[in-house]
C-alpha cells in the first residue's frame, strides 16, 4: 500500500473511531452533553443555507475513503507467479523463484560481486530477469556483465526449458573488498 492510501486509512479509522465512540457513549452520556452537541449541529448545519452542500460532500468523502481502501487491496494487473507448459510427460509450472534462485545463485558464485537481488517476470511464453549487483572495486562491469548475461540466460533455458528474452543487470553499487579478498 503506498503512502496516499496509507493516510487515506488512517484518516478513515479516524473518523470511524470518533463516530463509533459518540454512538457507544450517547446512551450512558449525560444527556446535557447528547443534546449540546445536537444543538451546535442543528444551528451549524441543518439551518444553514450550506447544509445540503455539507451533508452531500461529507457523504461523497466518505464513499471515496471507502472505495480507495476497498480497491487498494486488489490487483488488477495480475502478477505471474508461475508459467506454465505442456510436456510429452504433461504439464510443468515453473514459479518466478526457482527462476530467481537459479540467477542468484549464478551471481554469487562470482568473486567480484558482494550481493545480488533478482526479479523474474514472465512476459508472453518468455522470461525477463532483472539482476541487481553490488560490485567489489576493480571489477570491470562490462565483462562480469556480458558472463553473467549469457550464464544466466544459459542455466535457466537448459534446466526449465523456457525461453529468456532478455537478462537485465543493474550496477547498485561498489563496495570495498573484505580483508581476505585483498
Amino acid at each position: 500500500m503506498n503512502f496516499f492510501f496509507r493516510i487515506l486509512t488512517a484518516v478513515y479509522a479516524l473518523v470511524s473511531a470518533v463516530l463509533s465512540a459518540l454512538l457507544m457513549i450517547s446512551p450512558f452520556a449525560e444527556k446535557g452533553i447528547m443534546k449540546s452537541f445536537l444543538d451546535w449541529a442543528d444551528v451549524t448545519l441543518y439551518r444553514s443555507d450550506k447544509y445540503n452542500v455539507v451533508l452531500f460532500l461529507a457523504g461523497l468523502l466518505l464513499l471515496l475513503l471507502n472505495l480507495f481502501i476497498l480497491f487498494s487491496g486488489l490487483r488488477f494487473k495480475g502478477v505471474n507467479k508461475y508459467i506454465c507448459f505442456k510436456n510429452d510427460s504433461g504439464q510443468v509450472r515453473v514459479s518466478a523463484s526457482s527462476v530467481e534462485s537459479i540467477a542468484l545463485g549464478l551471481a554469487r558464485k562470482s568473486r567480484n560481486v558482494r550481493e545480488a537481488k533478482s526479479k523474474v517476470r514472465f512476459k508472453n511464453e518468455s522470461v525477463e530477469i532483472l539482476l541487481k549487483l553490488s560490485v567489489y572495486p576493480d571489477t570491470h562491469v562490462p565483462n562480469l556483465s556480458r558472463l553473467l548475461q549469457n550464464q544466466i540466460k544459459d542455466a535457466v533455458e537448459s534446466m526449465t526449458e523456457l525461453t529468456v528474452s532478455k537478462v537485465d543487470i543493474n550496477i547498485d553499487g561498489v563496495h570495498a573488498a573484505p580483508a581476505d579478498k585483498e
